[in-house]
């Protein structure tokens, strides 16, 4: 009964196959075996069939090989042993949960996933047709083995006694990703989840910790191993068998705008005063600070992409910032308020971090059973974003050299146990640290009381010393500031009726001012005109008069 359904499945490929992709697979017939996948937008299925295509996500395994099917037969001339032809659907999008919503629910059932690639393992050859053995009676038996183990029972005399034949066995390449939800795609403190994903043959080592792809594969299960490798009854662990992988642009700016956002951008364009408003609705709950406001905000619009010098070196788009002062003159909120602001924004702190946490690194772990791991650090995973690192002069000495190549030229390269690899990380960095004697002196310049090596502060953009200084006035407007929001915040709370002082509201909201940023890093592409590279010239030299 199955063959036959699969049969009547694989005869509406045929047709399908030859009107929508007869070219594609005259490419493969050229190419093969270096190219072996045929991928399938699922919305040309949904055109030719759109019962097929709804089959295709509740039953993807018989729907997945009626098509492989009709595409090996097609191509059969072709192939002669010398390899394995793919159907790799794509674009699906009925079933596109979050990472961290993938549950019981889609067990057996084909999802798409928006996902940022955390971890990679080694290369694992998996058999993929095994002949087997019987060291008894001599029976064999060939399996084709799907994601299951197989069981090592003797169909003929039902003993425990069957044996691989490793030599008559076929393997295919199987590699290990772990991915999780991209960072804009979580709202406020939500903790992100990671799921397994299963790579195979043509798929491996096309993608690196870092990556934004759409993965799309069916939700398998497998038993759930304890410490000591012991199953532990009635437990799964969930893995994504993936059909196809699609790279996406990391972008800052992926946030849906909608046409009536749009209107509301343009507007707020026109206005002659929209920096100053953008700068004030940076962190309004802290007083003053007017200048590190607006060079946040020249940090989170960033500059023009893919500019080049004349040997062909790529020129750094994004701004990197340091806040060096004296203790609770608000840097950590600075930070904290900018990495919720951004679409794409982590927070770590320097107390807790590693070298390899920032940036990427390769190391033996359980997710490749022993191999060697790639795994992205929080510059990789905020890439096109803004990563906030409080407590920047707390990073350990060996920590801080792996910063220099991601600060400078925007990537980590990572060269250990053979493995070498180039990760993106594009992110802009605002950091903040405390003076070299945990406040500053007055007595002394500024400078000499950093407490970062110069080779590494030299990859700032902006510096800003932050000196706590005795003001009567100032003072008397920060209390006043702090005191009114924890009055006004009470009365919020309580659902009070009384008439109390409210601090001044931002002249932009914070969901438009984040849509507003992403719309300008999205179309806008800022020059350098004649006038500004006048006025740097001449503050450079400036500069330079201090040494």
């Amino acid at each position: 009964m199955a063959d036959a359904l699969i049969e009547a499945i694989k005869l509406k490929f045929d047709e399908f196959l030859e009107r929508y992709y007869h070219d594609a697979i005259n490419d493969i017939a050229i190419s093969f075996p270096n190219k072996k996948s045929l991928y399938v937008d699922v919305e040309d299925l949904e055109k030719y069939d759109p019962e097929l295509a709804a089959e295709l996500l509740d039953k993807p395994d018989v729907i997945l090989e009626a098509a492989n099917l009709s595409l090996a037969e097609r191509l059969k001339g072709i192939i002669s042993g010398r390899g394995e032809l793919h159907v790799r659907f794509y674009n699906q999008k009925l079933n596109s949960p979050l990472v961290q919503d993938v549950g019981s629910e889609y067990i057996g059932k084909m999802i798409m996933l928006d996902s940022l690639i955390v971890k990679r393992s080694e290369i694992s050859p998996r058999v993929k047709v095994g002949t087997y053995e019987c060291s008894y009676c001599g029976a064999r038996v060939t399996v084709r083995i799907g994601k299951e183990d197989v069981s090592d029972i003797c169909p003929q005399c039902k003993r425990k006694s069957l044996k691989r034949l490793q030599d008559e066995s076929e393997f295919i390449n199987l590699q290990k990703i772990a991915i999780q939800d991209p960072l804009e795609r979580l709202r406020g403190n939500t903790p992100t989840w990671q799921l397994e994903a299963w790579i195979e043959d043509d798929m491996v080592n096309t993608v690196i910790p870092g990556d934004r792809v759409d993965l799309t594969g069916i939700l398998r299960i497998r038993p759930r191993r304890g410490i000591k490798g012991k199953i532990e009854p009635d437990l799964y662990t969930m893995f994504l068998d993936t059909i196809s992988i699609s790279k996406k642009k990391k972008d800052f700016a992926d946030v849906e705008i909608n046409e009536e956002e749009k209107r509301e951008i343009k507007d707020l364009a026109e206005d002659p005063q929209v920096f100053d408003k953008i700068a004030k609705s940076i962190v309004p709950s802290i007083y003053g600070h007017e200048e590190i406001k607006q060079a946040v905000a020249l940090q989170l619009f960033g500059g023009t992409e893919g500019k080049q010098l004349v040997d062909g070196g790529l020129i750094r788009s994004d701004i990197h910032m340091l806040l060096i002062g004296d203790p609770g003159s608000a840097k950590t909120r600075i930070l904290q308020a900018v990495s919720r602001l951004v679409p794409k924004g982590i927070y770590v702190s320097g107390k807790s971090v590693t070298g390899g946490g920032l940036t990427a690194v390769a190391e033996r772990d359980d997710f490749s059973e022993g191999g060697w791991t790639l795994k992205a650090g929080a510059l990789v995973l905020g890439s096109g974003g803004v990563v906030s690192i409080d407590e920047f002069d707390k990073i350990g000495e060996e920590d801080r050299a792996a910063l220099h190549e991601a600060l400078e030229s925007q990537t980590i390269s990572v060269a250990k146990a053979g493995i070498i690899a180039t990760f993106t990380a594009k992110s802009a960095v605002l950091a903040a640290a405390n003076p070299k004697y945990g406040r500053f002196d007055p007595n002394q310049y500024p400078a000499e009381q950093f407490n970062i090596p110069p080779t590494l502060l030299s990859r700032f953009d902006l510096i800003f010393p932050i000196m706590d200084s005795l003001d009567e006035e100032l003072d008397r407007s920060v209390a006043k500031h702090i005191l009114v929001q924890h009055q006004a915040a009470g009365a919020t709370l309580m659902h009070s009726g009384e008439d109390v002082e409210q601090v001044e509201m931002p002249p932009i909201d914070r969901e438009i001012l984040r849509k507003y940023i992403s719309y300008a890093r999205r179309y806008i592409n800022p020059r350098l005109g004649g006038e500004a590279a006048d006025k740097i010239e001449k503050y450079y030299m400036e500069l330079r008069k201090f040494g």
